[in-house]
């Protein structure tokens, strides 16, 4: 976890604050000294504490301001980068069964080591399953046939089916 960007924020409004108002002090202290030593009536200026007053105000408004989105950006960059790290694997199978929800395959040689044996699989409608890039229903497939099985890792380390793509 990096430095609280808000941190840097407030910093630079404070320090904008102070020196918006040491400006306007050094301002003010030049015409009251100018109205001093001349005779003629000098323009009216406002008194220094309804400056520092209004300054204060505007100053902290933009400050929660900026804070309120610096802050929302660094949540939702957080969220997005835990909620979008997906991780997609795919592997070759034989089809061993077929259901009316369900799939049995089994992972032929060619694959990694974990993608060899038998797996079941509850197949949703949300689930692609495709010849030469044509949607096909789940009862099209038929044992013995060549399939690629793709699935879906989420952050929560939870594993589904995600496409099914038939290579007759």
């Amino acid at each position: 976890m990096g430095f609280p960007i808000f941190f840097i924020f407030a910093f630079f409004f404070a320090a904008l604050l102070i020196g918006t108002i040491i400006v306007y002090l050094q301002v003010y202290k030049s015409h009251i000294n100018r109205a001093l030593h001349h005779e003629k009536k000098p323009s009216t200026m406002a008194p220094p504490y309804k400056v520092a007053l209004v300054l204060t105000i505007a100053v902290l408004t933009v400050g929660v301001f900026v804070s309120f989105l610096a802050g929302f950006k660094v949540a939702n960059d957080r969220f997005m980068t835990a909620s979008m790290t997906f991780d997609v694997h795919s592997f070759y199978a034989e089809v061993k069964e077929v259901d009316k929800k369900t799939i049995t395959v089994d992972g032929i040689a060619l694959n990694e080591e974990k993608y060899r044996g038998e797996f079941q699989y509850e197949v949703y409608d949300s689930v692609g399953i495709l010849w030469k890039d044509e949607p096909i229903g789940l009862s099209e497939l038929e044992p013995g046939d060549l399939v690629c099985v793709t699935l879906v890792t989420g952050g929560g380390d939870v594993t589904e089916l995600f496409k099914i793509q038939l290579l007759r």
